[in-house]
C-alpha cells in the first residue's frame, strides 16, 4: 500500500491497512464494523443498566478487536471504567448515564466515519 494515498479518516486508514488493498473486504469490514457499533451501543447500555457485571466483561472481551483495528482507545477504556464501576458498589447511575452517553457518541462517531468511506 502506498504511504502517499489519502485517508477519508481514521477508520479509513485502519480498514484500509487491514484490507491491504482488498476492496471486497473492506467492504465486508465496513460492513461488520457497522453492525458491531449497533451492537455496542445497545449491549452497553442495557447491560450496564441491569449491572450486569459478566454480561458486560463478556461484550467487553468480545470487542476488543474492535477496538484495536478501529483505533477506539476511548470505547476500551469506556469499557473498563464500566466494570469498574459495576465492581465497586454502590454504583452510582448518573455515573452509568455518562459512560452510556460516551460510547453511544464514540459509536455514532464510528459509524459516521464508516458511512463516509
Amino acid at each position: 500500500m502506498s504511504e502517499s494515498l489519502s485517508y477519508r479518516n481514521s477508520i479509513d486508514k485502519q480498514l484500509s491497512m487491514l484490507a491491504e488493498d482488498d476492496k471486497e473486504f473492506k467492504a465486508e469490514l465496513i460492513g461488520i464494523y457497522t453492525e458491531y457499533m449497533d451492537e455496542i451501543q445497545y449491549e452497553f447500555a442495557l447491560l450496564l443498566r441491569k449491572k450486569d457485571q459478566e454480561g458486560l466483561a463478556l461484550l467487553h472481551h468480545k470487542h476488543k478487536t474492535t477496538c484495536h483495528v478501529l483505533a477506539l482507545q476511548a470505547l476500551n477504556d469506556a469499557f473498563e471504567r464500566a466494570r469498574s464501576l459495576l465492581t465497586t458498589p454502590p454504583s452510582d447511575s448518573g455515573t452509568q448515564e455518562v459512560l452510556i452517553s460516551q460510547v453511544n457518541t464514540i459509536c455514532r462517531d464510528a459509524l459516521a466515519q464508516l458511512q463516509d468511506i
